[in-house]
């Protein structure tokens, strides 16, 4: 599995709406971390703990939004919305229907890496795309993902597929973090 489709899987696997797209991700996650997820894996559990970590309706311990994990008050829209809209727009994005979802849930902030790479690899699009990466994994990612990964690991359930897409987040971060050099502001 190519670092595109880890990173794909992992954006599918944040973006599920369902125990269907849970699983389809997980299996993508679990074949390139080498696991495999047992065949008696209960997906409607898989689904109800991806919405007590990340969804609701109840508060939730691992919110997948950089705000909440870089605001004070974790309240979202914040600051790393702004942030990540903005970044967005540069590279000629935006989310669907902005404004109603955050623009800084993992999975548009893992598809904006998706695109920052892809113009890296062609040198097409943002002129500006290395720069625009190195400052969003080197300091954008990085406020937030190291908490978020620690508070879905602390509440997931052990061997569980939240768990195994927590460690595959961490895992690509960091390789991603390493190989980038961040400036202090793109």
């Amino acid at each position: 599995m190519s670092e595109l489709t880890r990173i794909e899987a992992l954006r599918d696997f944040f973006a599920a709406s369902d125990a269907h797209g849970l699983k389809d991700a997980a299996v993508r996650i679990a074949r390139h971390a080498g696991i495999e997820i047992p065949a008696d894996t209960d997906w409607a559990a898989a689904e109800y703990e991806f919405n007590r970590l990340f969804v609701g309706p109840a508060a939730v311990p691992a919110p997948p939004f950089a705000s909440a994990w870089t605001e004070t008050d974790r309240a979202l829209m914040g600051r790393a919305t702004m942030e990540a809209r903005e970044a967005y727009h540069r590279l000629g994005l935006a989310v669907p229907c902005e404004g109603a979802i955050p623009d800084d849930h993992l999975a548009y902030e893992l598809e904006a890496v998706l695109v920052m790479k892809a113009m890296l690899a062609t040198e097409t699009g943002a002129p500006d795309a290395g720069a625009l990466h190195a400052w969003f994994v080197g300091e954008h990612l990085t406020r937030w993902i190291p908490p978020f990964v620690r508070a879905v690991r602390e509440h997931a359930s052990e061997g569980g597929v939240a768990a195994l897409a927590a460690d595959a987040l961490a895992s690509w971060f960091d390789s991603e973090r390493n190989s980038t050099a961040a400036p202090r502001r793109a």
